[in-house]
């Protein structure tokens, strides 16, 4: 009996060591993964004239990464550019996002999606985007991101109003200026000289007062930002049927037949700063100071940096980052 009795405890004990060591060599179990939480984000836009602040606009919208907060329309016909956004918004089912107005300037660029704008339902008074700016960037000081995508009318005049604002954004995310290359108009052929590039040139003060506020600033001149989205992947685009691809359609035909530069494939300018603030390594920024001059001309000088550019374009990867954010219906399908 002693040796059964002993050979019971002897095995009750090695079942319990082994249990122990098997606990102790087992992986521990994975953390939770942290969630990120989104960007916030407000878009400065003159959508309408060209179409790629549409096309920047729908991905900016279908994308978790970042939280829309509004979008401020910016130069000519700010009302009009009000009613396209918020057809849009509904278009996308985004009726959540603020859509304010700008102050309206003169504007000698055809509204080549007017047509479109003015089907918009919601036609009722739209807030005033530079108190929404001011507001927004005291409500939540450093943490919101505007994305400019037009002449700087708006920031112009939110610098006048209350600069402390402008400061307090976390930074600016600019398309606009030239550095070493012009308008590639033509699509092959790059231009080795800078160009006035037209939102600076529209609006050279508000490039002037967005530098002196020193608050962040990450541009996104002509070198990077010419984009063709050729006809294969617009067509493609164009069949898949999801709202924004519908959208973009109707969008895209507007400007097609109206617009004054006789294009047929639209250059995505307005899509790279998106694009860099979903994939930063589509187009790496450099240190560089800048000077802008009454023409509009924004020129390299020595000194201290007072801006961030991208100077390069990694187009293949802009590319699919463009179609895979559009073909929402399937937000893991990989489309080049």
């Amino acid at each position: 009996m002693r040796t059964l009795a002993w050979l019971a405890a002897a095995l009750l004990s090695a079942a319990t060591h082994s249990a122990a060591d098997a606990t102790a060599a087992a992986p521990a179990a994975a953390a939770p993964t942290a969630t990120v939480p989104p960007l916030p984000v407000i878009i400065d836009t003159d959508v309408g004239d060209d179409i790629d602040d549409a096309f920047a606009l729908a991905i900016a919208l279908q994308e978790p990464r970042l939280e829309v907060i509004g979008v401020t329309t910016a130069w000519g016909d700010t009302r009009t550019r009000v009613l396209l956004v918020r057809r849009l918004l509904a278009a996308l089912g985004r009726r959540d996002v603020v859509v304010a107005q700008g102050p309206a300037t003169a504007n000698t660029v055809p509204f080549t999606q007017k047509k479109w704008a003015l089907g918009a339902t919601d036609t009722s008074a739209a807030p005033d985007a530079i108190e929404f700016l001011r507001e927004q960037a005291h409500q939540r000081p450093g943490k919101i991101t505007l994305i400019a995508l037009a002449p700087l009318s708006n920031l112009e005049a939110l610098a006048r109003r209350d600069l402390q604002a402008l400061q307090q954004f976390r930074q600016v995310v600019m398309m606009g200026g030239s550095i070493h290359s012009g308008y590639n108009q033509g699509g092959a052929i790059p231009v080795a000289e800078p160009s006035a590039e037209y939102n600076i040139a529209s609006a050279p003060n508000g490039l002037m007062a967005l530098l002196q506020s020193k608050v962040s600033v990450r541009m996104f001149p002509l070198d990077s930002t010419q984009i063709k989205f050729d006809e294969v992947r617009r067509d493609r685009l164009f069949a898949y049927g999801s709202p924004a691809s519908d959208a973009l359609a109707l969008l895209y035909h507007q400007w097609r037949l109206l617009n004054s530069w006789g294009q047929i494939t639209p250059t995505l300018f307005d899509v790279v700063p998106v694009a860099w603030l979903l994939e930063p390594s589509t187009c790496p920024v450099t240190p560089l100071r800048i000077e802008v001059d009454t023409r509009g001309f924004t020129r390299p000088v020595s000194g201290a940096a007072n801006v961030e550019v991208c100077l390069t374009l990694h187009e293949d990867t802009a590319q699919r980052l463009i179609m895979n954010a559009l073909v929402s219906l399937e937000p893991h399908r990989s489309a080049q």
